[in-house]
């Protein structure tokens, strides 16, 4: 379940994010956000083995070696981010059709503004996404 208290993300985490979705542009970017006690640590890209404007597909080998690595050093995933380079920072069908951890946060980047990138946050419920709040720090 979704911690009773918000994540938390440090300002120079959500940088690395945005750069990464700035990097992949005009293709959307993917990535595994590992922490502990709802306080994200790591910020972890992910190839996108689909690469597009409007999809993404995380490496399936990428994903195995994180979540084994971050098992061995007592992370939890807190969360999973892309980006939608044109598009609102709101879930799409297609990302409600790819989230299968109801436990973490969904991050999502928008670049519709490419000088000022919004980033919001997502959990998923039985009927659908439900936005959190989250604190940078």
């Amino acid at each position: 379940m979704m911690p009773s208290n918000p994540v938390s993300l440090a300002a120079e985490l959500k940088e690395m994010m945005v750069r990464h979705a700035l990097g992949e542009a005009p293709n959307e970017c993917c990535g595994i956000l590992l922490g502990r006690n709802g306080r994200i640590e790591r910020v972890i890209a992910i190839k996108n083995d689909l690469p597009a404007p409007d999809a993404y597909f995380m490496n399936p080998e990428q994903q195995i070696a994180v979540f084994t690595e971050m098992q061995k050093r007592g992370e939890e995933l807190l969360g999973i981010y892309h980006s939608h380079p044109k598009g609102p920072p709101v879930p799409s069908n297609a990302d409600l059709q790819l989230a299968f951890h109801p436990e973490v946060a969904y991050f999502i980047i928008s670049l519709a503004d490419a000088d000022n990138p919004e980033l919001r946050a997502f959990v998923l419920r039985r009927n659908g996404f439900e936005e959190v709040l989250f604190f940078i720090t």
